[in-house]
């Protein structure tokens, strides 16, 4: 038979063995010794060993007489002392290493957890997917909350657990038992603090930089896109075109934004955004993990300059006096949508006004046009031009 038997050393250490047994044996749980009132010794503390027990005179077995010394083979399992810490072993540390955890951020790690005798119980690879928690907050086992302050990203580490900043005396299911050490081996994939902005490091500035980008441009940029482990994700090199955005139009994710506000065309930036800034908790189905750290190389290739805050429309020159005849060409004192879209767009090509960037024109159009035909019939009377006109200059309208 097999069997499991914990009980107390001399030094004090909690031992656990698994017992083979050619002899019928009835393990008594929660006796320091497999059987009531048996006293007996370990006589090799590792490996593989002797456990002989001597039963009291009382005892009473249709098996085993009165009085006889039984001799077992053992093998010991774990050990610790109940003012155990954690221990940190096989620590490969990236060089450089920019930052540790602390308490209150939040880490995506991988981990394979065994028993100290190798005894295998769970994987996050078997998942395909991180562990994700907030340490130092109790979300997870005392000892691994421990064990994953003071990290790096890209770290690898042992952390051996002792039971009582583990699973105590009643373990967990079938896999952990009462009282057991764990080991978990455990690789840091990225973390950040819910506190973090992107960071922005400028790798390449051009010697002059006329305009810096601002909310409303429209700009032109490549990018790389990675996860903090190197996992690539995506890069605009391999469409072999630019990714052409309006900054501030929400386009893109916030720390995107960010890292692109004030660049130089021929800028190069190396950014990292934290999710909250990026995709979040969700993530981007089968690109982006959930909660996952995004780095960012970008390149500004090419800058158009915005309108000003507010405008999708204005004009470079002052407006004519005549502008609501100059539009109605065919004199029958309205504005058909048709005899609109075109006077807009020949003012445009003329460079006498302009359209904010980066939108579609037509659709900015029929929003100005809407905006001008006050009665929603389809058309624009110069009384409702008018009407317009001498309202404060707003946005999009004329």
């Amino acid at each position: 038979m097999v069997a499991r038997v914990a009980g107390w050393d001399d030094p004090g250490r909690f031992v656990c063995m698994r017992l083979k047994d050619r002899l019928k044996f009835q393990h008594v749980s929660g006796q320091s010794f497999p059987s009531p009132g048996a006293q007996g010794r370990i006589s090799r503390s590792g490996g593989w060993g002797l456990l002989e027990l001597l039963l009291p005179l009382n005892h009473t077995s249709s098996d085993i007489p009165g009085q006889a010394s039984l001799v077992f083979d053992v093998i010991l399992l774990d050990l610790h002392n109940p003012r155990d810490g954690i221990t940190v072993t096989n620590q490969k540390v990236p060089e450089p290493c920019m930052r540790k955890s602390i308490a209150g951020d939040f880490v995506r790690y991988h981990y394979n957890g065994s028993l100290l005798d190798g005894t295998f119980f769970d994987s996050s690879y078997s998942r395909n997917r991180t562990y994700d928690t907030y340490v130092g907050r109790g979300y997870v086992i005392a000892g691994m909350d421990e064990g994953l302050i003071g990290v790096c990203v890209g770290e690898r580490r042992t952390i051996t657990i002792p039971p009582h900043l583990a699973y105590g005396e009643e373990g967990t299911g079938t896999k952990i038992p009462g009282s057991a050490v764990l080991v978990f081996d455990v690789h840091i994939i990225d973390f950040h603090n819910p506190s973090d902005n992107t960071q922005i490091t400028v790798t390449y500035k051009p010697e002059t930089c006329d305009k810096q980008a601002k909310k409303g441009d429209f700009v032109k940029y490549h990018y790389n896109a990675s996860l903090m482990d190197g996992t690539v994700i995506d890069s605009t090199h391999n469409y072999g075109k630019t990714y052409d955005i309006v900054l501030g139009a929400n386009q893109v994710v916030p720390g995107m934004e960010d890292g692109l506000m004030n660049m130089c065309v021929g800028e190069k930036r190396h950014i990292v955004i934290p999710p909250h800034l990026g995709y979040g908790e969700r993530g981007v189905t089968d690109e982006v993990p959930g909660s996952a750290v995004l780095v960012f190389d970008i390149e500004l290739i090419d800058m158009e300059e915005g309108l000003p805050e507010g405008y999708m429309f204005i004009w470079n020159d002052d407006v004519s006096p005549d502008l609501f005849s100059e539009m109605d060409k065919n004199d029958d004192k309205q504005v058909e949508p048709s005899e609109f879209t075109d006077y807009i767009l020949r003012q445009v090509n003329d460079g006498k006004g302009r359209l904010a960037p980066g939108f579609d024109p037509y659709r900015i159009i029929d929003n100005m046009f809407s905006n001008q035909d006050r009665n929603g019939d389809g058309k624009i009377t110069e009384a409702e031009f008018k009407l317009k006109a001498d309202e404060a200059a707003a946005h999009d309208e004329l």
